[in-house]
């Protein structure tokens, strides 16, 4: 350890908030499954999980900077990121319906691929072989899950790859917002962006819900809000490149909330793709941190 402020200990406790805020985002995943398989439109949940955190963002805005917090130079930008903030989720859960917890998680891994592919054009990044033998790795990860020359594939792993490309579009506006607006700020319009880009699908699709369902809406709120909050404080206080790597936790979890909730068994494309996503995307890390320790 290098005392008790130093990187190690950062990068320790930065490595705590990872693991758990991907435990609760995957375990929110979870309980979305549960609803989406007993019929509840997705409109409605999302509608339902948006106003309650936008409730609680609104308790805590006196404590965290009161209006002043709302001010924004962006407001387009905070639209177009509300747009692909719900539509990711959107995306998601309505995939749930049909498909195992682990397997759609481990197709939406892709996205990390994506969001490198598209730095090149968006951003002008240099990716070098490596990096893009690594996404080429990740790519026939997600094709041996998905199998789309089999008998049996399933469609559905489009909406699935339609949500992970929204949410890459999601994290690359949070790239630029991120540069002046405060993290409540973020938080707060995409909340409230999801909330309107909802409410017309939720009214045609409401039903009633009963208060044991309200509750597991509410438990996905809390659940959504402490696992962005721990992101945020993650990679607040801890290195880059030694907290990516823990993201993949996400897929263990997937598959044994999966098992101990559905009696989901992965086959073996399963298990063979999420070796080969986590391998490449741990790769990718690995040669960005080499490349950073090459420059200082």
């Amino acid at each position: 350890m290098t005392g008790p402020f130093g990187v190690q200990d950062r990068n320790l406790a930065g490595i705590i908030y990872i693991v758990i805020a991907i435990f609760m985002l995957a375990s929110m995943d979870a309980v979305a499954k549960s609803l989406v398989t007993a019929d509840y439109s997705v409109f409605q949940i999302l509608f339902v999980r948006g106003s309650i955190n936008f409730v609680i963002l609104s308790l805590l805005m006196p404590f965290m900077g009161g209006l002043m917090l709302l001010r924004t130079s962006k407001f387009k930008l905070h639209g177009v990121r509300g747009f692909f903030g719900f539509l990711a989720p959107f995306c998601f859960f309505t995939a749930l319906a049909s498909m195992p917890l682990a397997e759609t998680t481990v197709i939406f891994f892709v996205s990390p691929f994506i969001m490198t592919a598209l730095s090149v054009p968006l951003f002008k990044e240099k990716v070098g072989i490596h990096r893009w033998g690594a996404i080429l790795v990740g790519f026939c990860g997600v094709l041996y899950v998905a199998q789309p020359t089999s008998d049996g594939f399933n469609a559905t792993v489009l909406i699935v790859l339609a949500g992970s490309l929204s949410y890459c579009f999601l994290m690359l506006a949070s790239r630029s917002l991120g540069q002046t607006d405060h993290t409540f700020t973020i938080v707060f319009y995409v909340t409230f962006w999801t909330i309107i880009f909802s409410s017309a699908g939720a009214y045609y699709y409401w039903q009633p819900i009963p208060f044991e369902d309200l509750a597991a809406i509410g438990l996905m709120a809390l659940l959504s809000l402490g696992g962005n909050f721990c992101i945020v404080k993650a990679f607040t206080i801890g290195e880059v490149g030694v907290i990516t790597p823990f993201e993949y936790t996400g897929l263990i979890w997937a598959v044994l909330l999966g098992i101990i909730f559905y009696d989901e068994i992965p086959g073996l494309n399963v298990w063979v793709g999420t070796a080969l996503i986590a391998a490449s995307g741990l790769y990718m890390v690995y040669r960005e941190n080499k490349k950073k320790e090459a420059r200082s």
